[in-house]
């Protein structure tokens, strides 16, 4: 970038650079956009999903949230990201052209640039040398690690995090409402954007003006950052509080394991994506999320820059910056070591040395943060405004412009992809058939692609595909592997629904003799790439469970985990009695000290939806010396009538309807690798 040029002239030109760069990266797709997607069809078609939602949805209304996958489960919009602050740009591409996927593609595609844009901004900012600024725009928006992420849009679209900080330092040197106002409104977009970046940004943001702002502003000063701030998160207000409502009436939350599972690995920083041109076998042990590496060409930039400004040999080119340098390289260092998560792992070993992610999970909002790893998102600010810095406080104007363009080529090379991950999207599905309702078959390979199948006709879709999964859906998943007749029947209760089997998962035709089979079932279209059926309404409604009060239990125990068993009987759904895997034999005995009446019992699941006994023997008993069979058989038809009439607990009720109980014997003799069987609560109703 050439310094001859006006401040103006350079952005611009800096910006088409990144346009080109862009395209060229991500070749073909920009060719394919109406038809592909980057990586694969998972949070692709999800996102592209949500965005045409929010289209042709007024946002925070009930309609909006009641979005149409996982029927008939409510608020699914806030099992996932919003992505509301891409709805400008995506609504009218949706509105105009019809396409979805294009208007997808579009913000995809933009995200890389708006990124690079933004960094540069917040480089220029801090060294008013538009060369400088360049290296650092590529180094952020076309990190390695960004290439690890191409199936993310929500998390590649960082591009307000850059501007935020920007407005910080602009504040400091001029404290005028504009540039509070561009702070709180950058975080705004910016948690619409991610739910991630609305903490990992305001923590950043936090360390900032603890090193920035003392000595600097005045109390009324700092105060009037804090009501912008303090405003745009009244903007914010309506939908966390709308997120909030809805997942404690399901009870999400993140398991203490699963946040350390998705928490980076120390050794990530040597981990790079397959997909890299250069760096594609330089894999440690460790997870996609924990490819980390940062590419050498910035380590060389940073290290050099360091050891010269140790020395003294670099000077800063705006005043009021001099701490900037040391601020942005420790900043990088922070956030990696919070991207460690609270446990930090080696080669995927827990160190059970607790990291200070520890400290945020402590604080509110964090414990449903699902993935610390991201943390490295903000890194990646960190270490390329530290990089133009660097490259800014170069004396000579000719060794300066050739670091530029050696650091450029060496940063794009370091994440240039070998061939750029890109699939096809499935074709829209739009079937002969009236009914609201759609199940795609076979589940496990078709969530996605029904959801975004059913845009074309606005089909509500029993499939689902989340950050959260409805808790009914692991039971829904189960018995259609098994081909349990019982769930069409299910599903069919109350009105008729279509079926739309792809052929690409059902070789072998089982699959469709599956839905043929179906009393009522009618085959209306027949396709090449799947084949659409219509279900009559069944009148399987799930029975109602029998009504009266719980009995007092005198005596439990087990033969399997014997230390957690009274937590089925503590009144609190946080704790919980489990066996792991279901091996077959798990024995739970339960005395309620006389014979009486047994209407019947309550196992309840609680967050572990999908935990339920795969194969139940329940037994009564007056004296525990005679017992009587009064249960047999499997338990996930239960368990999805158990999740849709209460989705908290998940109360799995079986009928005993028997005189003269003391006794009830709970045998478990199922096998299942996969997952264990908890119980969170148990009641024995009389």
């Amino acid at each position: 970038m050439s310094s001859r040029l006006s401040p103006r002239a350079a952005a611009i030109l800096a910006a088409a650079a990144l346009a080109a760069i862009a395209v060229a990266y991500t070749w073909p797709l920009p060719a394919l956009a109406g038809s592909a997607v980057a990586h694969d069809r998972g949070d692709p078609l999800l996102v592209t999903w949500i965005l045409w939602w929010t289209a042709h949805t007024p946002p925070l209304t009930s309609a909006w949230w009641n979005a149409p996958a996982f029927y008939p489960s409510t608020g699914v919009l806030a099992f996932s990201e919003n992505l509301l602050s891409l709805a400008p740009l995506t609504a009218p591409i949706i509105w105009v052209t019809g396409s979805p996927l294009l208007a997808y593609n579009a913000a995809f595609l933009l995200s890389y640039v708006l990124s690079g844009i933004a960094a540069y901004a917040l480089a220029f900012v801090l060294t008013r040398c538009a060369g400088a600024s360049f290296v650092a725009a590529v180094a952020f928006a076309f990190a390695p690690y960004r290439l690890s992420h191409t199936q993310h849009l929500q998390l590649l679209s960082s591009y307000w995090m850059p501007v935020a900080i920007a407005a910080l330092h602009l504040y400091v040197r001029t404290p005028a409402w504009r540039w509070a106002a561009l702070f709180a409104a950058a975080w705004v977009l910016q948690a619409l954007a991610s739910g991630y970046y609305l903490f990992f940004l305001t923590v950043l943001a936090a360390l900032w003006m603890l090193w920035f702002i003392p000595g600097r502003l005045s109390r009324r000063e700092v105060a009037r950052l804090g009501i912008a701030w303090l405003a745009g998160a009244v903007l914010l207000a309506p939908l966390m509080l709308g997120y909030r409502a809805i997942h404690a009436s399901y009870g999400f939350r993140r398991s203490p394991v699963e946040v350390v599972n998705y928490s980076a690995d120390v050794l990530g920083v040597l981990s790079a994506s397959p997909d890299s041109l250069l760096w594609r076998n330089l894999h440690a042990p460790v997870s996609s999320e924990s490819e980390q590496f940062p590419g050498v060409t910035i380590l060389l930039v940073l290290s050099a820059g360091l050891l010269f400004h140790r020395k003294g040999r670099l000077t800063p080119r705006v005043q009021g910056t001099e701490g900037a340098l040391v601020f942005y390289v420790s900043a990088a260092i922070v956030m990696w070591l919070l991207s460690l998560g609270p446990a930090p792992k080696v080669a995927g070993a827990v160190t059970h040395a607790p990291g200070p992610y520890a400290i945020l999970a402590l604080l509110p909002g964090f414990d449903g943060i699902r993935v610390p790893a991201r943390f490295w998102m903000l890194a990646v600010i960190c270490l390329a405004t530290a990089a133009a810095l660097v490259v800014s406080r170069i004396p000579s104007r000719r060794l300066r412009r050739t670091v530029v363009l050696a650091a450029t080529a060496g940063m794009l090379l370091d994440g240039w992809p070998r061939a750029f991950p890109i699939v096809s999207a499935p074709g829209m599905r739009l079937t002969s058939t009236t009914p609201r309702l759609r199940l795609g078959l076979p589940l496990h390979e078709a969530e996605t692609e029904t959801m975004y199948g059913a845009i074309g006709q606005r089909r509500f879709v029993f499939n689902g595909y989340s950050g959260y999964a409805a808790p009914q859906h692991a039971a829904l998943r189960d018995l259609l592997e098994h081909r349990d007749p019982r769930i069409l029947a299910r599903l069919a209760a109350r009105e008729p629904i279509e079926v739309v089997v792809e052929t690409a998962g059902d070789a072998d035709g089982q699959w469709n003799a599956f839905v043929q089979r179906q009393p009522g079932a009618r085959r209306v279209d027949v396709r090449e790439d799947w084949t659409g059926y219509e279900l009559a309404a069944t009148g399987a409604v799930a029975p109602e469970p029998p009504s009266g009060s719980p009995i007092p239990i005198a005596h439990i125990e087990t033969t399997h985990n014997t230390a957690d068993i009274n937590a089925v009987l503590d009144g609190s759904l946080e704790t919980r009695w489990h066996t792991q895997p279901q091996a077959g034999g798990e024995t739970i005995t339960i005395d309620v000290g006389r014979p009486q009446h047994i209407a019947a019992i309550v196992l309840s699941l609680g967050a572990y939806a999908g935990q339920y006994p795969r194969e139940l023997h329940v037994d009564v008993s007056a004296d525990s010396a005679i017992w009587t069979a009064v249960y047999t058989g499997g338990t996930a038809l239960e368990a999805y009538d158990a999740a849709l009439r209460a989705p908290r607990e998940i109360p799995i009720t079986l009928r005993i309807a028997r005189d003269g109980v003391r006794y009830l014997r709970l045998r478990q003799t199922g096998r299942e690798p996969r997952t264990g069987w908890t119980i969170v609560e148990l009641h024995v109703i009389g």
